[in-house]
């Protein structure tokens, strides 16, 4: 039942398909209302936004529905391609804070669109090195993407490295290093070379390009 108390129309196979054509790129409110300009032009039943997250739920799409007005820290690393780390990190500085204004819900902290499109508009080099595509899927703003996208290509201030094999992240090729009894210049020429540290027989990669 949507909203008001009335049950809609079933959904026929041509609107599921539609549907599923959208689901995987764009988020929710970009899927909605390319839905309704569809069913506008081939004179499908009128739905509700609550109606179209409904739908995508029972389809199997949670992740695109959870990325509505507000964002989990995990769903804005899921959405940039980011280590979930990245996103924390950001918020455990003050001045990142106070743009984003995160707001806990349950066990799950979230962030409101208007605060990313604020953050991009007041700090755009912190979203520096990410596609103009994956920011709007973040920022729901195309002209904001592409101009953050544009002006920073590249990451800035992120000197992280993580282990291929393990996943674990240090903040520095130094502190990877010493914690592994190898040298910084053993970490850092294999990250250039695409190697693995032949001792450790591990590969690491830098969250930002290694100059």
């Amino acid at each position: 039942m949507e909203e008001g108390g009335v049950n809609p129309p079933r959904w026929t196979r041509a609107e599921s398909e539609f549907l599923e054509s959208l689901a995987g790129d764009l988020p929710l409110k970009e899927i909605v209302s390319r839905y309704r300009r569809r069913a506008g032009q081939v004179g499908w039943p009128e739905r509700t936004h609550r109606g179209i997250q409904q739908r995508l739920v029972r389809m199997g799409h949670e992740a695109r529905v959870r990325t509505g007005d507000w964002v989990t820290t995990g769903g804005a690393a899921e959405i940039l391609g980011c280590p979930g780390t990245r996103v924390e990190a950001w918020l455990r500085t003050r001045h990142m804070k106070e743009i984003l204004q995160p707001v806990w819900r349950g066990k799950f902290r979230y962030v409101s669109r208007a605060a990313w499109r604020r953050l991009a508009r007041q700090r755009p080099q912190a979203l520096g090195g990410f596609s103009a595509d994956r920011l709007f899927q973040l920022l729901e703003d195309r002209e904001l993407a592409e101009q953050v996208a544009s002006r920073y290509p590249r990451p800035r201030g992120d000197w992280r490295v993580r282990c291929v094999e393990t996943g674990q992240v240090w903040p520095s090729a130094v502190k990877a290093a010493a914690e592994l009894h190898v040298s910084q210049a053993a970490i850092t020429l294999a990250m250039r070379q695409a190697r693995p540290v032949r001792v450790l027989g591990m590969r690491f990669e830098a969250l930002r390009e290694v100059a």
